[in-house]
């Protein structure tokens, strides 16, 4: 008659392999998160980096339009003296 207790040792080699699981987890989470996170940067500035040559090309082309009609209106009233003021309500005395 063996009067022996059954140990669990099951149960804890569960928990020893579940607890060496999650500490390496705990060790390359870190860096799966660093490495996903550069690579989600990069694609980003590949996405801006065409974004931004589209928009400065439309600053340009903006620019030089608001540059010709700000000219054009300058070509329009050459002297403020060659105005003829003859139409002002006080200029009959």
């Amino acid at each position: 008659m063996d009067n022996t207790v059954k140990k669990s040792k099951p149960l804890y080699k569960k928990l020893g392999w579940t607890s060496i699981g999650l500490c390496g987890l705990c060790c390359s989470l870190p860096i799966i998160g660093a490495v996903a996170g550069i690579g989600s940067l990069t694609a980003f500035g590949l996405y801006a980096e065409k974004i931004g040559i589209v928009a400065l090309g439309l600053a340009g082309i903006l620019f030089a339009i608001h540059f010709y009609k700000k000219n054009q209106a300058k070509k329009g009233c050459k002297d403020s003296c060659a105005t003829n003021c003859d139409c002002k309500n006080g200029s009959t005395k």
